[in-house]
């Protein structure tokens, strides 16, 4: 009976729409497509939104599908505030909060979350403007990280990490964003910089429960092999950089 339970709710068909940054989730929306459902997707990108021509159908303005949809599906941070309405709603949707977006997107507030529950955290600093930044290395030389957040933070080569002791390459990058974006840049924190490998957990959340296995990752960010180059949001070992999975299994 569970069987058969079990394949009458696979073999329902429905209607899914995507609502995707810059097109990353086309590759699930043509396996969704694949498996009998109707798929629209809505690009918010402009450049972007002739990724997928030919593979599903797309929405000029994703909101007139809302009634269409039995399932929504957001696939990037900063739709928090959308995601919890059309839960509120009724709605099935697959994307974030306003909570996860503050997270990902406030690293103040993500520090200060970790902090709560116990963990340590890097010495670091918010800045609103560059020249409080150096004046502020130029008291206190050291090793810096100049991280930008918000929506800035999505431009990974503007991440540096210095290497100089008494912070003077940190400085001269500081100078150099203070010419090209001036006032354009947003917050950033300056961390102290640590050696070490970045780790990363991640998992799946289904609402109640996370769906295991746990994803592990060990971050080589540069471009280039050996550490060289511009630091990119993670790399993959095909392209360059290595980054390595472990999988961690419910005992």
């Amino acid at each position: 009976m569970k069987k058969e339970k079990l394949k009458k709710q696979i073999e329902i068909k429905r209607n899914f729409l995507i609502v995707s940054r810059w097109g990353e989730t086309l590759d699930m929306a043509v396996a969704i497509l694949n498996e009998g459902h109707a798929v629209k997707m809505y690009i918010e990108d402009k450049p972007s939104r002739e990724i997928g021509y030919g593979f599903v159908q797309k929405a000029k303005d994703w909101k007139s599908y809302i009634d269409w949809a039995d399932v929504l599906i957001f696939d990037y941070t900063g739709y928090g505030k959308i995601c919890s309405e059309l839960r509120a709603q009724g709605k099935l949707v697959v994307g974030g909060t306003e909570y996860s977006d503050l997270l990902e997107l406030d690293r103040n507030f993500g520090q200060a979350e970790l902090k709560k529950h116990g963990i340590k955290i890097l010495p670091s600093k918010e800045f609103f403007n560059f020249q409080d930044a150096i004046d502020y290395v130029k008291a206190n030389p050291n090793a810096y990280v100049i991280k930008p957040s918000g929506e800035t933070q999505e431009y990974k080569q503007l991440l540096f990490v210095g290497s100089d002791d008494e912070g003077l390459d940190v400085i001269r990058v500081l100078k150099a964003y203070e010419k090209s974006w001036g006032n354009d840049f947003g917050n950033f924190q300056l961390q102290r910089k640590v050696k070490g490998v970045e780790v990363s957990a991640s998992a799946y959340f289904n609402g109640k429960e996370f769906i295991y296995p746990i994803n592990i990752t060990f971050e080589h960010k540069k471009l280039f092999p050996k550490e060289l180059g511009v630091s990119t949001g993670k790399w993959d070992p095909v392209c360059s950089g290595p980054r390595i999975h472990l999988f961690l299994r419910r005992p």
